[in-house]
């Protein structure tokens, strides 16, 4: 496809200032479809059609100029590329005008056209009285730089110069980078007779085909694209900047309703607190300050939301920019880059808007002095960069690299090059087959943390072999799942940091040394044990009988273990090293009699209880030695 059929034509300013009528004029279609906005004459709800200049067809979005349906014009201009900004020539600038441009400002608006309409009703000096006022209104802005010409819907005049214009703008625009994970805002949802439910918006991200399975957010409903539409034409794939309908089964149209979004399914994890870069518009009543309630407009979604002042702001008064956390009431989706718009509790004016930065934002503490700059960074920084500063800001260890693909809308394509181009990314468990990542520097203290618990450790049990793996992980600060610890360890075994027995973890220098008392209890544990042969006792009867404290008695167990002059069987069952040779010699005569054998058969060869005879046939079932089929034992061939 070519570029120019990836961009979004949308209408914004005051009610009755022609915008309807503007793109009935360029486009010969109506995009009034409520028999309410033709009655009374003015939109009520998103109109769309679509433009066709130079061999290339792309989509319109028609907002309504009603300070009532601000809510549905915000819904609209989310992913409009190129603006159509009209001011009626007999009214001039009005209230809406002046919130639409905040709006359009405030979300990033770069490319568009200023259209004085009506110019058939007032005379040249008007037209320019108007034009003067437009370069007040634009002046700071990116808007400043766009053109100002005047039509007439009614009588054609300047009509081929805005279609002129237009197709010059269009051509410059840049792509859409249709990579990362298909997003779409639903901004409709209607239900077609014999097809099921159709959802349709403009695609912010990735690509959607035929048949690809696909998620509704915030929820857990899952769907595929059935059928896909663009510009009324069945097409195999939506792309982001498309105007995309899709036919998806299986899904009730309250599911679907406007403000969540048509997504790929590895968008799991939705938000109720983000960081961002909040600007206040001239507009504004008063200066935003800590704790102020807000009206916050994301894509087509609309939730409350409470303000927190980052930095050593105190507030932001009108026409100036900071940046803030926004506690939010309900969860949204949401990515860093994507824009929004903050009108008051009340919902009676524009207060700012701005970017979201950082989309799963933690509280932050007054000790966070390197905030601020990993937020800019964030917002500012290359690929690389970004994603450095995402993961040091996050409390987590590490992130999957889907949850990083989500969150910074590179995809996984993304990441993967951004972590190649970055000697401050690290992934995990390891570069052949990265499943998350963390950066150098968390990677660091986390190494200092766990040599700092296992030396801590070493001093208070001197003759333990070391930590098992859960208990060092239960003593470190960061949040680090189980299941990524292991890779962690094994790293850092790689490294000499640490070293790792099984399930024990120590020091590369840590060696047991026993004082002589300690060496007495020894060697009265490893007595005991040879003593009780087949049926030794446990640990607490150990504990027992020599007066020795339970963590002492484990200890030394454990001790002996590795010495191998014990074997451990169970958690708190050991044996004597000759005692378990024993105990294996009977079991493999015992098979090799009848090929398996039984708990009783193994008992009576053991004179022993069922107790020892089961643990024993468990851990060797573990240890690979037997195999249990049924109720017997057979040896393990392979």
């Amino acid at each position: 496809m070519s570029q120019t059929e990836r961009v979004i034509l949308g209408t914004a300013g005051h009610i009755d200032h022609g915008k309807t009528a503007l793109i009935r004029a360029l486009t010969g279609q109506e995009t009034d479809r409520l028999a309410a906005e033709k009655e009374r004459g003015i939109s009520i709800e998103l109109g769309f059609a679509h433009y066709e200049i130079d061999g290339h067809r792309f989509g319109v979005v028609d907002v309504p100029g009603h300070e009532r349906f601000i809510r549905q014009m915000l819904a609209g201009v989310h992913g409009i590329d190129l603006v159509v900004f009209t001011i009626a020539a007999d009214d001039g600038i009005m209230p809406q005008t002046e919130e639409h441009f905040d709006i359009l400002h405030l979300l990033g608006a770069e490319h568009g056209i200023f259209v004085i309409t009506k110019a058939d009703l007032v005379d040249a000096a008007r037209i320019e009285e108007v034009r003067g006022d437009i370069e007040v209104l634009a002046v700071g802005t990116a808007c400043e730089t766009w053109p100002v010409l005047a039509v007439s819907s009614t009588t054609g005049i300047g009509l081929d110069e805005l279609r002129l214009e237009l197709s010059r703008q269009l051509a410059a625009l840049p792509a859409r980078d249709a990579r990362g994970y298909f997003r779409l805002p639903i901004d409709r949802a209607f239900t077609l007779h014999g097809h099921g439910l159709v959802v349709t918006g403009t695609a912010v991200a990735g690509s959607v085909a035929e048949g690809d399975a696909l998620a509704i957010r915030p929820g857990d409903v899952t769907t595929r694209a059935r059928s896909i539409q663009v510009h009324g034409e069945s097409v195999e794939r939506g792309l982001a900047g498309q105007r995309v309908a899709v036919n998806i089964p299986g899904v009730e149209k309250e599911q679907a309703k406007r403000g969540r979004w048509l997504t790929d399914p590895r968008i799991e994890v939705t938000t109720d607190r983000v960081d961002c870069w909040f600007e206040v518009r001239p507009g504004a009543s008063r200066p935003l300050k800590s704790f102020d309630r807000l009206r916050v407009y994301v894509a087509t979604a609309e939730v409350m939301g409470r303000i927190i002042l980052l930095g050593d702001r105190k507030e932001l008064p009108p026409k100036s920019a900071g940046w803030c956390q926004i506690a939010l009431d309900e969860p949204v989706l949401v990515a860093s880059g994507d824009r929004f718009i903050a009108r008051t509790e009340a919902a009676t004016r524009t207060t700012g808007g701005g970017e979201i930065v950082h989309p799963f934002a933690p509280r932050h503490r007054a000790a966070e002095t390197d905030l601020i700059p990993k937020l800019e960074t964030l917002r500012t920084g290359r690929a690389p960069e970004r994603m450095s500063a995402f993961l040091d800001l996050l409390r987590e260890f590490a992130a999957p690299t889907e949850f990083v693909a989500q969150c910074l809308g590179l995809g996984e394509e993304g990441v993967h090059e951004s972590a190649a181009a970055s000697e401050a990314l690290l992934p995990l468990p390891d570069d052949s087959a990265p499943e998350a990542w963390t950066t150098t520097g968390k990677w660091k203290r986390l190494e200092t943390e766990v040599v700092d618990a296992l030396e801590s450790f070493h001093r208070a049990h001197p003759i333990a072999a070391g930590m098992d793996m859960e208990s060092l992980r239960s003593r470190l600060r960061v949040s680090l799942p189980a299941k990524l610890f292991r890779p962690v360890v094994t790293r850092l075994d790689a490294a000499g940091a640490v070293v790792r027995d099984e399930a024990i973890i120590r020091r590369p220098q840590h060696q047991v040394r026993l004082d002589e008392s300690e060496s007495d209890q020894a060697s009265g544990i490893l007595r005991a044990l040879e003593e009780g042969g087949l049926t030794p006792p446990d640990a607490k009867q150990l504990a027992t009988q020599l007066g020795l404290g339970s963590s002492k008695t484990l200890e030394l167990l454990h001790m002996l273990e590795k010495q191998a002059k014990a074997v451990r069987v169970t958690p708190d069952l050991f044996y004597a090293s000759a005692a378990y040779a024993e105990a294996k010699k009977l079991l493999r005569s015992g098979i090799e009699a009848s090929d398996e054998i039984t708990v009783a058969d193994y008992r009576t060869a053991l004179s022993a209880s069922r107790k020892y005879a089961l643990a024993l046939l468990e851990h060797f079932d573990h240890s690979g030695v037997t195999i249990r089929v049924g109720d017997v034992r057979r040896l393990r061939t392979t």
